[in-house]
């Protein structure tokens, strides 16, 4: 093989490393964390950019013991002047599609976690897998359309002290 076609292979390899490593350190940014409380904050609030705007959140227990369900309170309210359409809601655990949400009308609906057990968790992840304390449960995402557009928005997330 020739020096030249070594040494263009070694400067491409190279390339793709450095464009990889740039990929991998590029962290999103983050959120604050809403600690089980309703808050409006510009994470669950639809930028003013269409007719609809709608505010997701959810709440659930202060404390849990591992090895329970919880039942996690998911509401999402339409504080604009349009109706939303065609909603739909997905988290890890969840998807549910909601046809229309009028202005000022809020729709709620509940839905059930299950916090493993640390011997679950090291079972299913490994011996050096733990149990975070406290417990996280990410927000959910609502993806909805009104007379401007599509809109996506976020709920908060959610921390459980564990007992």
């Amino acid at each position: 093989m020739k020096t030249s076609t070594l040494i263009i292979i070694l400067i491409i390899a190279g390339l793709i490393g450095i464009i990889g490593a740039a990929y991998l350190l590029q962290g999103e940014e983050t959120k604050p964390i809403v600690t089980n409380v309703t808050q409006k904050t510009p994470y669950n609030v639809t930028p003013a950019r269409g007719a609809a705007e709608l505010v997701a959140v959810q709440e659930g227990p202060k404390t849990a013991q591992p090895g329970t369900n919880v039942t996690i309170t998911c509401k999402i309210k339409n504080i604009g002047s349009e109706p939303a359409e065609n909603i739909t809601v997905t988290s890890q655990v969840f998807e549910k599609h909601i046809d229309k949400i009028n202005p000022n009308e809020e729709v709620e609906f509940t839905v059930e976690v299950y916090i493993p057990t640390p011997e679950e968790v090291e079972e299913s992840f490994g011996p050096n897998a733990t149990l975070s304390n406290p417990f996280y449960i990410g927000g959910y995402t609502v993806i909805y359309y009104d007379i401007k557009g599509k809109h996506e928005i976020n709920s908060n997330p959610l921390r459980i002290n564990l007992i």
